[in-house]
């Protein structure tokens, strides 16, 4: 393998001499984004319902898509499309980045900044005969002054009339008013004028935002000559309006947004075809095409969900994390990639690579695929691979001439001293086909792994952990037993922050000591140490047997098998879990008295499996 290689700014670079880059997230059309998703065809036809039903307006169109989907991009082609038609003015109002001001003001007044200055005059002059909020000298000033712009004359407009809310009900008036001087003064051959007001970015306000922006459209923009197009996640708007009006059905919410909105276009998933379009432009486009093979990007688009900002995400990560961190330059960008996909894909079996507690998960996994495979589909037999495999699951292997349906019932047994997620990544052939082609030796890249990945900032490689309060966890004592202490600095860290006393050893003999230096009252502790695959459990059978402890006890492990949760069970143990993330969870609903709902032993989720004693912050002992 080629050393690295660095560009004039001291980067690290492909050896072959290539350049990788970020991709923007703009919408299709601005920096360099092109149409990968032929949303122009979408955008024309939208423009020319819009078009044919000018006569109809107001009224109200819904992008509805997800996160990620395209909203903005397609709120972008359909407003170039309908800009070619003179009769026709857009404006835009950002609804979340105008997250301080009124939305209600805001709306209302970017609605009156789009129409010209003489409209507005005249338009005031009527408005402010009517007006009791406006004096007689503050009135002429302001409809003769030439010095006031016309935002100026907007402000004070909405100055005089929000002053109380006799005056707010005249809004609506004074808007519709405009609306029709507007439409007055001409249209194109083609129809009347018509206003398309672009409302982004809905779905990302508070409830209450959401809410105010619906009721500026229906109470004071429900006008003639008005259209509005909002991008947003219609389930999000349900959501909000059943919080903020205490009905939280979905029925409640539909019924709501029914009289605002009257036209909904539902963004559907790209094609399969575009989708690999996607994706080769976005390959391309970061000069990380030579690093993605066809099961990569099956795998980058099935994963994702077809999301275009999903995809841009974990290849900028993959490209962050080559340009920043050297210590990958000796395994190879080819290899770097691989590693991102296990990262946001596979999150479990990259949580095991991380883990301390197997030699080898990747060899263990394709040691378990092959012998899958005899099984299923019988074959030449690798006898020295299932060997491997049983002994280290602590199982005796098959003898070599066993039968298949003999092999069958062994592969059963084997299951259940496997982590749950083995058989169906089995099943998975993407997943199957990247660790395949992952280097044989992993010593040297899991050595990278455990340091911080900096591509997204998780302060540890492959894990996203809440931040909690501090002081959540305050009264708290916390004894934590595991031979890999380092491999868990950063759960650890989170647990002192939030207030906990802490103290961690590596065995048994030392945790019998600190049980009466610390007098914890929650026991965290690995299962395997060494070669001895039972030494947490067989470790809290010790302390229980010996009235040595009685309090929580949650088994942080870097497998999750049934025959361990299982075990767990039978102990009457609190939770069993290899995500940093969910214990941590535990701990504070533990510290707050929330009751952790009990779960099956055999689903995915590992939420606490029981709770044997309530914690009291203020107790001095174990129980």
């Amino acid at each position: 393998m080629s050393g690295p290689v660095f560009d004039p700014q001291g980067f690290s670079i492909d050896p072959a001499g290539r350049r990788f880059a970020v991709l923007n997230d703009s919408p299709v059309g601005e920096g360099g984004n092109e149409d990968l998703l032929e949303a122009t065809a979408t955008a024309r036809n939208l423009a020319d319902l819009i078009l044919a039903s000018r006569d109809t307006a107001p009224f109200t169109l819904a992008i509805d898509a997800g996160w990620g989907m395209g909203k903005s991009s397609l709120l972008r082609q359909l407003a170039r499309v309908l800009e070619a038609d003179p009769a026709v003015s857009t404006v835009w109002f950002n609804a979340w980045t105008s997250e301080r001001a009124s939305a209600v003001e805001g709306l209302i007044k970017s609605v009156l900044l789009s129409f010209d200055r003489n409209v507005i005059r005249r338009s005031v002059r009527g408005v402010l005969r009517r007006t009791h909020v406006v004096g007689a000298l503050r009135a002429a000033a302001l409809v003769t002054s030439s010095f006031l712009g016309l935002r100026q004359v907007v402000d004070a407009v909405w100055e005089a009339l929000a002053v109380d809310a006799k005056s707010r009900n005249e809004i609506r008036d004074v808007v519709r008013s405009m609306a029709e001087a507007w439409l007055a003064k001409g249209g194109s051959a083609a129809g009347r004028r018509l206003l398309v007001v672009f409302i982004d970015d809905l779905d990302r306000c508070s409830d209450e935002r959401i809410v105010e922006v619906c009721e500026a459209i229906k109470l004071y923009l429900d006008v003639p000559g008005l259209v509005f197009v909002l991008a947003c996640d219609q389930a999000v708007l349900w959501q909000a309006v059943g919080r903020s009006t205490g009905n939280e059905t979905v029925t409640a919410g539909l019924r709501y947004l029914e009289k605002i909105i009257q036209i909904n276009y539902p963004i559907p998933p790209a094609s399969s075809v575009l989708t690999q379009r996607l994706v080769d432009g976005y390959v391309v486009r970061s000069g990380t095409a030579h690093l993605f093979d066809d099961a990569m990007k099956k795998l980058l688009i099935e994963r994702t969900g077809r999301n275009p900002r999903r995809i841009k995400r974990v290849i900028n990560s993959f490209v962050l994390e080559h340009h920043l961190n050297r210590a990958w330059d000796e395994l190879g960008a080819d290899n770097l990639v691989k590693i991102i996909l296990l990262q946001h894909f596979y999150p479990q079996f990259y949580g095991m690579l991380l883990s301390f507690e197997t030699a080898d998960p990747v060899r263990h996994f394709l040691d378990y695929h092959a012998f899958r495979q005899l099984v299923k589909q019988g074959g030449e037999r690798d006898v020295a691979t299932w060997r491997r495999l049983f002994t280290e699951s602590g199982l005796k292997p098959p003898d070599e001439d066993a039968s298949l349906p003999e092999l069958g019932a062994r592969m059963a047994e084997l299951e259940q001293e496997l982590p749950l997620i083995f058989p169906e990544l089995a099943t998975d052939k993407e997943f199957v086909s990247l660790v395949h082609s992952l280097p044989s030796s992993s010593s040297q890249w899991r050595r990278l792994l455990r340091k911080p990945l900096l591509a997204d900032g998780l302060g540890q490689p492959g894990i996203t952990l809440p931040q909690g309060e501090p002081g959540a966890l305050t009264g708290m004592r916390v004894l934590w037993i595991d031979d890999h202490p380092d491999g868990n600095s950063a759960l650890a860290d989170q647990i002192v922050y939030g207030g906990a006393q802490l103290e961690r050893v590596s065995d048994m003999r030392a945790a019998v000591a600190a049980l009466a230096r610390l007098q914890p009252n929650v026991l965290i502790s690995d299962v395997r140490r060494g070669r001895d695959q039972q030494a947490g459990f067989d470790g809290l059978e010790y302390l229980r047997e010996h009235d040595l402890y009685d309090g929580p006890v949650y088994f942080y492990v870097g497998q999750v098998t049934p025959a361990r949760l299982a075990r767990t069970l039978e102990l009457g143990a609190d939770g069993l879990t290899s995500d940093p993330a969910e214990l941590l969870t535990w701990l504070r609903q533990l510290a707050g008295d929330t009751p952790p709902v009990r779960q099956d032993q055999q689903e995915a989720d590992y939420r606490p499996l029981r709770r044997r004693n309530r914690f009291v912050p203020n107790q001095t002992n174990g129980s």
